[in-house]
């Protein structure tokens, strides 16, 4: 569990005890993105204790999207929390979707990492949300809300290695590698066919092919 002296300084200098964010925010979320990554790989998301959960998202509750570029890259791994008994991150993604796409989209790729069965639920559920019927300025172009999200477990099964948490490269010192279950694959290629988004891609089109 989380040390004694690690909770005291969450709690010191925790998003809730000040109208800005303290200046070591970003130290405390690495620090607590490598307890939370560690603790789920090694002993289950029961043992994550709700406190490492909740300091995220108090986080994200005072985030507005503009500046913080380096608080906003560091909530991605917020996503590790999905399926905590007692702390719903998915409800917490779902709810922060309709005001900032690219965000949700970064957290739930982590989420992916977490656990795909729970996140590729999580992902059906957004994109049947008519707040997540947008479009987005992309390139030179737009893009769909939904079409934004597939990007999500397209980047988990990527060859690119996660760069978040920063100065950690937590699947070589964890032993881990994401494996896409077979029937994860088929409820994203059945998501792709009932969103239209399968006109755009290559006849022989593969699950990294949705990588933005």
């Amino acid at each position: 569990m989380i040390l004694r002296r690690d909770q005291d300084f969450l709690d010191a200098y925790h998003p809730d005890t000040a109208d800005k964010f303290p200046h070591v925010t970003t130290i405390l979320q690495n620090v607590t993105s490598r307890y939370l990554i560690s603790t789920r790989l090694s002993a289950g998301i029961d043992s994550v204790p709700v406190s490492a959960l909740t300091f995220f998202s108090s986080i994200l509750d005072q985030f507005e999207g503009d500046g913080y570029d380096f608080i906003r890259e560091a909530l991605h791994p917020y996503g590790w929390g999905i399926g905590h008994p007692d702390h719903s991150v998915a409800d917490d993604i779902h709810q922060y979707a309709s005001s900032s796409l690219p965000l949700v989209n970064a957290i739930l790729e982590h989420a992916f990492y977490a656990d795909q069965h729970s996140a590729v639920e999580l992902l059906e559920e957004l994109v049947n949300d008519e707040s997540v019927q947008q479009t987005l300025p992309y390139r030179s172009g737009k893009i769909s809300g939904p079409r934004y999200l597939l990007d999500a477990p397209a980047g988990a099964v990527s060859d690119f290695d996660p760069t978040v948490p920063r100065y950690w490269e937590w699947q070589e010192e964890l032993d881990y590698e994401f494996v896409l279950d077979e029937g994860v694959e088929t409820q994203i290629r059945e998501i792709v066919a009932e969103q239209g988004v399968g006109d755009e891609l290559p006849s022989d089109w593969e699950i990294a092919d949705l990588t933005l």
